[in-house]
Formats: C-alpha cells, sequence, structure tokens
C-alpha cells in the first residue's frame, strides 16, 4: 500500500532530480493548501451543453452534437423542464415538484439515454414557489411553515413571461403570492430535499439554481446531487450564479457561471441593441471576469460562461465570428458550457451557426477532451496549492496563464486578424507554429480567424491523452506527453477516481515529471507513482511528441532506442507500455 498522508507529502515539494532551475515550473516552497476547496467531478471538466429543449428534443440534440463529433459530458434542460408547453411562462408549475409529464411523458427513458452515453443529465430549479397554478404546493410549505418569507411577486420571470426577461413590461400582470423556502431551517431543507428525490430516482444527476447566489440554498441544491445522483459517488455538481462570495464556504458548491452575459464584442461600442435588464457584460467584459484580480468573480475557482454568450441582443443576426472568438475562449477556461437564450434560433451550437464554426468547434473541443490530464492536474492544485487554473498577467487583464505552461491571448476585437501579446520573462513557443519568441517584450503576433493566440512556456511538459467523446470514455492510462525542451522544469500528474471524495482523505496519485536540458539535448524523467486511488491500474501506455527547431539524432528509453518520426519540428515516438511503479527515463540527443 502506498497511502502515506499523500496530501502533506504534496504540500512540500522537493528538490528537483537535477537540481533547481530559474525556469523550474514547480514551486519550491511550502505552499498552503485551500481546504475550502472542493473539485467537481472529473466529467465536469469536459463539455457541457443546456438548451431549451423537450424529451424528444433533447434526445434529437444530443444526437446532432455527437453525429456531428463533438465531445458532451451533460446535458441540462433549463426552465422550461418545468412547462415547456408554455415555454417557460408560468406561474403554473413555477414550482410544482411535479414538472412537465406532457412533454417530458418518460423522463427515465431520457436520463437513461444519456447514461447510456456517458453523458450526465441535469434541469433547472429555483428556491421558491409561485401561489397562482401551485395552490398545492404552495399550501404545502406554508402550513408546515417551510417559507421565510411571502410576498406579493408583480415581476414577470416565469410570472407569465412570454421570454426569458426577467423584467418586461408589456407583459406586466396582477401577480401572485409567493414564498422564499426557508433553506435554513433543516425540516425545511430534508422536506424539499424529499419533493427532489423522485427526479433523482428517474435518473437525474444534477441542477442548474438560478434567481440566488446565497449559500444555504446553494449548499442544499449541491447536497441534492451528491446524495441522491446515482451516477455520483459523493462528488455534487451544480451551476450557479455568480455572487454568494460572502464568505469562503462557496468554494464547496462547485460551479459558477459569469450570469447572463450579452452577445456583443464589448459594451463601450455595442453593435446591436439590448433590453435594459440583461447584464453590461459582453465577451470583452466576460473575460476580465476572469482574469481582472479587482473583480470579485476572479477568485471563483471553478468559473464557466454560457459560450458565444447568452442573450443575442434585438436582432435576427447571427454574429460568427464572434461566436468563434468566444469558443476559442471558453475552451481554455476551468469549465466549458454551451447555452444560449431560447430566442437564440442556433442555441449555441456551431454546426447551426456555419460550417466554418462546425468545424472549428470540433477542433477546439478536441483539443479541450486531449488536454484533460494536464487540466485535471490544475484543478487539484487550486486545492493542493491554493493556485487558480487561470492567473492574470500584471499589465494586461485579457491575457492570462492557464495552468502555468500556457499563455492565452484571446481575441476580444472585431475584425482583428493581429494581436499584440506581452510575453513574461523565458522563453515562449508559438502553439500554432512551434516558433520560439523571446519573452520579457510585446510581440505582434497573427490571429486569423481560426486561431487564438496561444504560446507554451520552453521547458514544458503537457501531459494530454488520446481523443474520447467524453471524459469518463477517455482514460489517462494512455498518455501522449508533449514536451518542450530548453529549460529545466517540472510537472506533476494528478489523478483520482473522479466521482467521491476520497481525494479529501488523500487518496489520489501523483506522477512528477522532470525535464533537464542542455546543448546536446534533454533528459526527461517520470517518477513511480505516488499514492493511489480507487480503480488504478498497474500499466500506463505512454507516447513522447517533442517539439524543437533542433533536429533529433536519438531518442532513448530506459536506455534502449525507440523508433520516432520527425516532421515540422515535432518528432513523436511510438507508444511504450510500463508500469506505473517503476522509472521511465527518455534520453535525447540532438545532431
Amino acid at each position: 500500500m502506498l497511502k502515506y498522508k499523500l496530501l502533506m507529502s504534496f504540500i512540500f515539494v522537493g528538490t528537483f532530480l537535477f537540481g533547481q532551475s530559474k525556469t523550474s515550473i514547480e514551486p519550491n516552497f511550502k505552499v498552503q493548501p485551500d481546504t475550502n476547496v472542493i473539485l467537481p467531478p472529473s466529467w465536469a471538466f469536459g463539455m457541457l451543453y443546456g438548451g431549451y429543449t423537450n424529451q424528444e428534443q433533447t434526445i434529437k440534440r444530443i444526437d446532432e452534437i455527437q453525429q456531428h463529433n463533438y465531445p458532451i459530458d451533460a446535458y441540462w434542460i433549463d426552465s422550461w423542464f418545468w412547462s415547456f408547453a408554455e415555454k417557460g411562462r408560468g406561474p403554473k408549475k413555477y414550482i410544482d415538484f411535479v414538472a412537465d409529464t406532457v412533454d417530458f411523458p418518460n423522463r427515465k427513458a431520457m436520463w437513461d439515454y444519456m447514461e447510456q452515453r456517458n453523458i450526465k443529465g441535469g434541469f433547472w430549479i429555483w428556491d421558491c414557489i409561485l401561489k397562482t397554478g401551485n395552490e398545492e404546493a404552495f399550501e404545502d410549505f406554508l402550513n408546515k411553515g417551510y417559507f421565510r418569507s411571502t410576498y406579493y411577486e408583480t415581476g414577470s420571470w416565469h410570472n407569465n413571461s412570454t421570454t426569458t426577461a426577467m423584467f418586461n413590461a408589456e407583459n406586466k400582470q396582477k401577480g401572485t403570492l409567493c414564498g422564499n423556502i426557508d433553506f435554513s431551517n433543516p425540516q425545511a431543507i430534508a422536506y424539499f430535499k424529499q419533493k427532489m428525490k423522485p427526479f433523482f430516482d428517474e435518473g437525474a444527476d444534477f441542477l442548474k439554481l438560478d434567481r440566488t447566489s446565497a449559500i444555504n440554498v446553494s449548499k442544499v441544491i449541491f447536497e441534492i446531487s451528491q446524495e441522491l445522483g446515482k451516477e455520483t459517488e459523493g462528488r455534487g455538481f451544480m451551476l450557479n450564479h455568480t455572487g454568494g462570495q460572502e464568505t469562503e464556504e462557496y468554494k464547496k458548491y462547485p460551479c459558477k457561471w459569469t450570469d447572463d452575459t450579452r452577445s456583443d464584442w464589448n459594451i463601450e461600442k455595442p453593435t446591436k441593441e439590448f433590453n435594459s435588464w440583461v447584464p453590461a457584460i459582453a465577451l470583452k467584459e466576460n473575460i476580465a471576469m476572469f482574469t481582472d484580480l479587482k473583480k470579485r468573480s476572479s477568485e471563483i475557482p471553478f468559473l464557466t460562461n454560457d459560450l458565444g454568450g447568452f442573450d443575442m441582443g434585438k436582432t435576427d443576426k447571427l454574429d460568427e465570428e464572434l461566436y468563434i472568438r468566444w469558443l476559442q475562449f471558453s475552451i481554455f477556461a476551468p469549465i466549458v458550457e454551451v447555452f444560449s437564450q431560447p430566442e437564440n434560433p442556433t442555441a449555441n451550437m456551431a454546426y447551426l451557426y456555419s460550417e466554418r464554426a462546425d468545424t472549428l468547434f470540433r477542433k477546439y473541443s478536441h483539443l479541450r477532451m486531449e488536454l484533460f490530464p494536464y487540466i485535471y492536474s490544475y484543478a487539484h492544485k487550486v486545492r493542493l496549492e491554493s493556485k487558480q487554473m487561470m492567473q492574470a498577467l500584471p499589465n494586461n487583464v485579457f491575457d492570462y496563464i492557464f495552468g502555468n505552461e500556457l499563455l492565452v491571448a484571446p481575441v476580444y476585437e472585431q475584425y482583428a486578424t493581429k494581436r499584440t501579446v506581452e510575453l513574461p520573462t523565458g522563453n515562449w513557443v508559438n502553439y500554432w507554429t512551434n516558433k520560439k519568441n523571446a519573452g520579457g517584450r510585446k510581440i505582434e503576433v497573427d490571429a486569423p480567424i481560426d486561431q487564438i493566440p496561444l504560446f507554451v512556456r520552453e521547458g514544458s511538459i503537457i501531459p494530454m491523452r488520446k481523443y474520447a467523446s467524453s471524459i469518463e470514455k477517455g482514460t489517462n492510462d494512455t498518455l501522449v506527453v508533449h514536451v518542450y525542451p530548453g529549460a529545466d522544469s517540472e510537472f506533476t500528474l494528478i489523478e483520482d477516481d473522479g466521482r467521491s471524495n476520497a481525494y479529501l482523505n488523500g487518496e489520489f496519485a501523483r506522477t512528477k515529471m522532470k525535464l533537464k536540458s542542455n546543448k546536446k539535448g534533454f533528459a526527461l524523467t517520470l517518477l513511480p507513482v505516488e499514492g493511489e486511488f480507487k480503480g488504478m491500474k498497474e500499466h500506463r501506455s505512454t507516447k513522447f511528441v517533442i517539439h524543437s527547431d533542433k533536429t533529433i539524432k536519438s531518442i532513448k528509453l530506459n536506455k534502449v532506442r525507440t523508433e520516432f518520426r520527425s516532421s515540422n519540428q515535432i518528432a513523436e515516438t511510438i507508444f511504450v507500455s510500463n508500469l506505473k511503479s517503476t522509472i521511465s527515463e527518455l534520453e535525447v540527443r540532438y545532431k
């Protein structure tokens, strides 16, 4: 057994195998874990989708997503889940704890359909009951004393509204009593969970909480997925608005999204008109919510956004360029989800935008899935090292480091085909061209519509894996380790079972990879795996991909020459199987 206080051993990062270097990536000091942080399940780091679809349309959309060879890990049905035919008009059904049984005639079959494809299913919920049309549920909670307050709701949102607008003057109605459920009352909480249980017995996995970010509500919604979700072993998941950050406890209930954004480039020079209720957040401002340290939202560990923007504005014209640029940014965020208002005829599905958007969505979403070992390792570091997955750069809040090896410079200006990027010190390799650039200066880089400026720190080790259409279909037991030699460095691959909370007790594995470079070549060492988790296998198959402008003479793995092929400054070895409990040493020599 290798369980030996793994958490504490990870806190102290030791000296590199080949000595310390100024360009080392791992810290060589004691780091303080953030014990408030709870990780989402591993599948949440793939590709998530949501929509205003009924049962038939939900299955059709998932079929179309898969037919276009897009990865998919989860799909949620938004507020029309409760009253699809009325398009969420309300107040009837909001909420009656029955939901729509006409347009969702066999919800179990729908959830089963998703489960068979490794797709998690969710639906929309809020924290109150409107009386009109829901008298039985309202009186039930009222008589039991399970409302913290009641008031007269005259707003239009799910109260006779014909749109998704929260405040729609054209649909002002007489109003109805509304009861706010008391989520500080243990009895009310237990009863609410009891009323929600049948949905999870049918096969639902998670919830999207709207209307509030209050911690006591978020806690209950998160616990429902933990306790009632059949496809989890205790690792809960929810979607929630930003806010509710009064205490650090909010980190225990991931994850949050950047609210209802505008499908536009910026708010300074809008290209279309929006309803006044839509938050003043377009693509540029949305990026800053992740990266600007002055904004509280930048502190949220697992933040996501509606890829493409939520509200398309008062127009029927689509902006393909904006969608593509938003897509490119979203792929390099902690969590990726695709969603829009129901008025958007594309639902932000790339294949409904254009052939070009379809091609690029497939390209970038596949890259996201291949990067899972890298991304999930940094998800763990959010807890273990109090280190955000997206790290802002000092002089430009719109550029950021994703993890510690990738520099991302999203394009947020309309018609732009070039981008000025300020590179930190050290050398940086253009991901698309493999061209090396000296850091500590500003450079202008090409940014054609199909490319987001993306740079890799010299000396980087980036573990990837073969593409799979969902996270749970893939495996880290077949790794593709990308190496960018030229500096000494270290990377720690972190793995766990992805479903349980055993990682909180130190049940996870780490594999240290150490790189030592010199003029004649480099040596890459994969140390034996430390720690273990349920289901961990003994063997791993690994291929090495070397990005270098130097011609490679030979490659040896554990002192044995191995086959490789070279093309356009990239050399690839064959896959080699090895025991995780042994050292693997790759030695590369240049001509």
